[in-house]
């Protein structure tokens, strides 16, 4: 993504002098696809030989080389999960520019936030409208088109799809989502495309040096507000969340390669800041099955605990957050009531070494919107850098969202700082 990449080359500035530089300029570039020219710089169309630069290749006084490196034994890998990305027609109406939308200056604000992250997931909660259909609010949503491409821009490398909203366009807005997200090169879960599609996780790999981490992600809903399912594609949706399905998938999932497997559950009560009944059975379920490393929850629209759930994979526990609440809304204290202009950001640390992979530790950073400031985007952890307020919230509002918000998360340990990249290689694999 093109943001990531600004990052990358940033980072490498700020930390690693002309050799760092060049290392994570040459990561990234390989990640975006760009082309490069012995020569200096990125090569054109002119026939020039592309080969990347040696960089890290030594040349000894005989003129041999250094042999490669053998892969680290070793690789940590940062994911990011988002919550609720729910356009209401105030957001789409500050995104507007003209005859389209641009829904970057809304987001740029955790730019940094999400770009570090080496895999980050969003919670599309709304479909794409059709095309040809304006774009449209609560309670029908219907989202731009071009929310995917600046999404993509930002950093984000995927979606959950599955939602109680997903069918509120029907079976074309969930076909010309899926379209949509694929051509951003974006991965998705939840939602399908065919019956075999309906069956395949999103797999994503991240490599570096040789090693690599495969990450399975598996979505479910609770229902689709009412809207039946059509008839004629009974695969669309995801719905109901049936644990066995889910522990069935991630099963098939690695015995496919994945490492890790990541279960996104769209469950809970509205506005209800701590896990219900069911949500907690569903935890105990997957932690029980030994198949699942982390379960990432959605739907209330404001946050709930995180908790490591006995089980997991191995019998190290399974970490959850059940509700990330919102990412981006129109949801305020004056509008639907508190908590709901905040969510997190919940990142997994996973590692993998000769013992295998696993997720070794999930933290949380903080999310606001700025209504009043045409829906901007902030992180609650820059606002010390900021005097105390954020945009048009004052420092005592940003004060409340912020003592609300830990209140809620507890114990859990907060992300202080936006994650670094470790400049693996993302690779969105095809279904199927």
């Amino acid at each position: 993504m093109r943001r990531r990449l600004a990052f990358a080359l940033a980072f490498a500035l700020a930390v690693g002098g002309s050799l760092g530089f060049e290392i994570a300029w040459l990561r990234a570039a390989r990640t975006e696809g760009t082309a490069w020219s012995t020569s200096g710089g990125q090569g054109a169309a002119d026939g020039a030989d592309r080969s990347p630069p040696t960089v890290g290749v030594r040349a000894f006084p005989d003129g041999g080389k250094r042999p490669p490196p053998d892969p680290p034994d070793e690789l940590t890998v940062t994911l990011a999960f988002g919550g609720d990305v729910l356009t209401h027609m105030p957001v789409n109406q500050s995104a507007a520019t003209g005859s389209t939308y641009d829904f970057t200056p809304l987001l740029a604000g955790v730019d940094t936030w999400i770009a570090g992250a080496d895999l980050a997931i969003c919670q599309l909660e709304v479909p794409l409208t059709p095309p040809g259909v304006a774009p449209s609010g609560y309670p029908v949503f219907g989202a731009p088109d071009v929310l995917i491409r600046d999404l993509a821009e930002q950093g984000w490398d995927g979606c959950t799809t599955s939602s109680n909203h997903s069918l509120d366009r029907g079976w074309a807005g969930v076909e010309h989502t899926i379209a949509t997200l694929q051509a951003h090169d974006m991965g998705y879960s939840g939602t399908a495309l065919s019956a075999a599609d309906a069956t395949s996780p999103q797999l994503y790999r991240l490599t570096l040096a040789g090693q690599s981490i495969t990450v399975a992600h598996i979505a479910a809903t609770y229902g689709t507000n009412g809207i039946p399912i059509p008839a004629s594609q009974p695969w669309c949706v995801n719905t109901p969340i049936d644990v066995d399905k889910i522990v069935a998938a991630a099963t098939e999932a690695r015995a496919a390669g994945a490492d890790i497997v990541i279960a996104t559950i769209h469950a809970g009560v509205e506005y209800l800041t701590t896990p219900t009944d069911e949500q907690r059975a569903i935890a105990e379920q997957l932690a029980a099955s030994g198949q699942i490393d982390a379960m990432v929850g959605d739907h209330p629209h404001v946050a709930e605990p995180i908790e490591l759930v006995d089980g997991g994979v191995g019998g190290d526990g399974m970490w959850t957050i059940y509700s990330l609440g919102n990412f981006i809304s129109n949801q305020t204290d004056a509008v639907v009531g508190p908590n709901t202009d905040t969510g997190v950001v919940a990142y997994l640390t996973v590692t993998k070494d000769t013992d295998g992979a696993r997720v070794t530790a999930m933290t949380w950073a903080g999310v606001t919107v700025d209504t009043a400031h045409g829906h901007r985007l902030h992180m609650l952890e820059d606002a010390a850098a900021a005097g105390g307020q954020l945009g048009q919230i004052g420092a005592a509002g940003v004060a409340t969202r912020y003592t609300r918000l830990r209140a809620i998360l507890g114990a859990a340990p907060e992300q202080i700082a936006p994650p670094t990249p470790s400049g693996a290689v993302l690779e969105v694999l095809p279904r199927g």
